[in-house]
């Protein structure tokens, strides 16, 4: 083995001596680690198993709930028990008549509590001998509940005082008697006097609700959950195919005491069983999770933990590679500079990035052997920097902008000596404009200057757009003298008349308002044009922080850009347009003298 790394390059070398122990420190952390993600990741799994059966059987109590309460509400509706508990004793026309009014109360009563209740179906059975109790909308003959399969279950609970949830086809929908498969609740109305039975309320709710909520409470696949009633019968279950195929197995569970995920055999699979009581119904529900499948989770853990390892291992080795290539890169560096100098090429240097090590200390002694020749070539060198600079301070007095300033002031005192106004207006407005722009080299500005900047540049393009072009400023006094960066509004105000008038033969007009106002410790400029407008990617295009789309200038990315810069991610530029009418630009700006400005942003 040692002769075989004898022959390794250095880099190789530095590869192996790096990678290996940090590779075995990997393993050995991870395999210390797996325990205990493990065991907190079954914690987390068996929590959200039991999250999910306690809340499906939430909801479920909650519906029965529900159902009791507005079962009580009809019982005790005065007009309802007052018509129930009535003798009768109408005969002929009276008797229709009477029918008429008690049929139009009662189901007024019951449209209304139904249209509020919109996800209950009621109905109310009537062991009288009326007229309306063959309506089959909300009134039914008692002997409708007589027939049914478990009538007598449903007597023994009345005869113990308690309500009867079973399954019933009832209406679906409010306004039709078109008939669904619904879990109904059903509660007997007894006389306030003699303790007689008057009637049987019947509050029902869709049975696909009741689906949705055992769909909700399965996590898994290939799970199962699903509602028994009090004899073990099947009542609903999130999988029905699922449901059937199992049911017929011996061993399948149905009604028993509440358990927490106990282990079960189904037709020779495996499973966590849960069971939890729907209170006040005596009805169950059961959740079922296939053991393997539940094992099913912690292999995916396991192969996250492989490919974590993996990745760590690539990279680890990829960080190998670049130290060892680094450092026999310097060795390589070395030896191309040599050669260099023996082919005669004095002008070479090895960094000197003092390190400290070995190979430092060679690149020392190489660049202290050429350092003669470096000087005077450095002189050299600096001497026709010199000169370029000489030449470059020459050109700068050519562009002074005095000189500038200096000869549109001439161009306005000439033409004002010739009477020609228009000459004169342009010459005085360009030279205020070029002098705030410049603003002697300063990034910063105040208000009032930076809109005198902008009202000077309005006045230039009246000249040129035959004064079609507006401007109006709303600015309070107290905030002109605030400071603000330079050349922040004109760009905007700039592009509301280039893409305006300047590009559209049917704008006529160009009206630009700018409004300034203090919000809390900041300072909110608003430019509003009435021109076509921009959409939605025109706006995001124009404030996108790209730094290599800003060449220079004063363009609307640049001045988010200076903005974010100087003062915050909070401050900046944002769009709001509507095709057609307009676009409105919002700058924000901290509110700040010209001392704290220059302290913040410089």
């Amino acid at each position: 083995m040692k002769a075989m790394i004898d022959r390794m390059s250095i880099q190789k070398r530095m590869m192996l001596y790096f990678s290996v122990p940090l590779l075995l420190i990997q393993i050995i952390v991870a395999a210390f680690t797996y325990p205990v993600l493990q065991e907190k990741f079954k914690s987390q799994l068996d929590y959200s198993m039991g999250q999910s059966i306690n809340q499906a059987v939430s909801f479920l109590e909650s519906y029965v709930q529900n159902m009791e309460y507005l079962t009580q509400l009809v019982e005790k509706n005065g007009e309802i028990y007052g018509i129930l508990s009535a003798e009768r004793s109408f005969e002929g026309h009276g008797e229709d008549m009477a029918s008429y009014i008690e049929y139009y109360v009662l189901n007024s009563i019951f449209h209304s509590i139904e249209f509020s209740n919109s996800f209950y179906r009621f109905g109310l059975y009537i062991p009288y001998d009326i007229s309306y109790v063959n309506n089959n909308y909300y009134f039914f003959p008692y002997s409708r509940l007589e027939v049914r399969d478990d009538y007598a279950r449903m007597e023994e609970a009345f005869s113990a005082g308690r309500d009867y949830l079973a399954l019933s086809d009832e209406r679906k929908d409010i306004g039709s008697q078109k008939t669904s498969r619904m879990l109904t609740l059903y509660h007997r109305i007894l006389s306030h006097v003699d303790q007689r039975a008057l009637g049987v309320c019947s509050v029902s709710i869709d049975i696909n609700r009741i689906a949705q909520v055992m769909e909700n409470a399965n996590i898994t696949s290939r799970g199962l959950v699903y509602l028994v009633d009090a004899e073990g019968k099947g009542v609903v279950s999130s999988n029905e195919t699922l449901y059937l195929m199992l049911e017929r197995e011996d061993d399948f569970p149905r009604t028993g005491k509440e358990t927490s995920w106990e282990n079960v055999k189904i037709g020779g699979t495996d499973y966590f069983a849960d069971r939890k009581n729907i209170a006040g119904s005596g009805w169950q529900m059961v959740s079922l999770i296939p053991v393997r499948e539940y094992d099913g989770q912690f292999r995916g853990l396991v192969l996250n933990v492989v490919i974590s390892a993996g990745i760590m291992g690539i990279m680890i080795m990829i960080l190998s590679y670049f130290l060892s290539d680094y450092y026999v890169g310097r060795l390589k560096k070395l030896s191309l500079e040599m050669k260099r100098l023996q082919e005669g090429n004095l002008n070479v240097q090895l960094p000197a990035a003092r390190q400290g090590d070995e190979v430092e200390e060679i690149y020392r002694n190489f660049n202290f052997m050429v350092d003669e020749v470096r000087r005077l070539l450095k002189e050299q060198f600096q001497l026709g920097k010199d000169v370029r600079a000489a030449e470059i301070r020459a050109l700068q007095q050519q562009i002074n902008p005095h000189f500038l300033y200096n000869t549109l002031d001439l161009v306005n005192w000439i033409a004002m000596d010739y009477g020609a106004e228009d000459i004169e207006k342009i010459a005085w407005n360009l030279a205020r404009f070029y002098r705030l722009s410049l603003n002697h080299g300063q990034n910063l500005i105040s208000i009032g200057e930076e809109v005198e900047h902008v009202q000077v540049y309005v006045n230039i393009q009246k000249f040129h757009y035959d004064d079609a072009v507006h401007l109006k400023t709303e600015v309070p006094e107290e905030l002109k003298e605030l400071a603000c960066l330079n050349i922040i509004l004109q760009p905007f105000v700039e592009n509301a008349i280039v893409h305006g008038i300047g590009k559209r033969a049917e704008i006529k007009q160009c009206s630009v308002v700018i409004r300034a106002q203090r919000r809390d410790g900041d300072i909110l400029f608003t430019v509003r044009d009435d021109g076509p407008g921009m959409t939605q990617e025109q706006m995001e295009m124009a404030t996108a922080l790209n730094i290599n789309e800003i060449k220079g200038g004063y363009g609307v990315k640049n001045i988010n850009f200076r903005i974010k810069l100087c003062f915050g991610e909070k401050y900046g530029v944002r769009y709001e347009s509507v095709l057609g009418e307009g676009t409105t630009a919002f700058i924000l700006l901290p509110a700040m003298t010209m001392e704290e400005a220059e302290r913040k942003a410089l």
